[in-house]
């Protein structure tokens, strides 16, 4: 059985990057983390600058972003390109949204 990783531990994520970007022949430089959470930051709020701490959500976000963290570190693994990791994950989060004002 595969480990989840844990809440809001960008750990899972940051080592899938490294494992695809060495797959790949390249380098794994500091921006592509960033890049990372800039990525979770927009598919959570709309806004990739937006100020979200990832490691303590505010209040009623924290299993969306769990969700948003563990799609994106699947996503990554299975070799999805960033720009659609991206919308993926935004859709996700809207659609998470808009179940819970009903």
């Amino acid at each position: 059985m595969k480990s989840r990783p844990s809440p809001f531990n960008c750990a899972s994520m940051q080592a899938a990057l490294k494992a695809r970007r060495d797959s790949l022949g390249k380098q794994t430089e500091p921006h592509h983390y960033s890049n990372e959470v800039k990525l979770l930051r927009f598919a959570l709020t709309g806004n990739s600058k937006a100020e979200y701490d990832l490691a303590n959500p505010p209040a009623g976000r924290k299993r969306i972003t769990r969700h948003i963290i563990c799609v994106n570190t699947s996503l990554i693994a299975a070799g999805v390109e960033f720009e659609q990791r991206k919308r993926i994950c935004r859709e996700i989060a809207l659609k998470y949204e808009a179940q819970s004002l009903k």
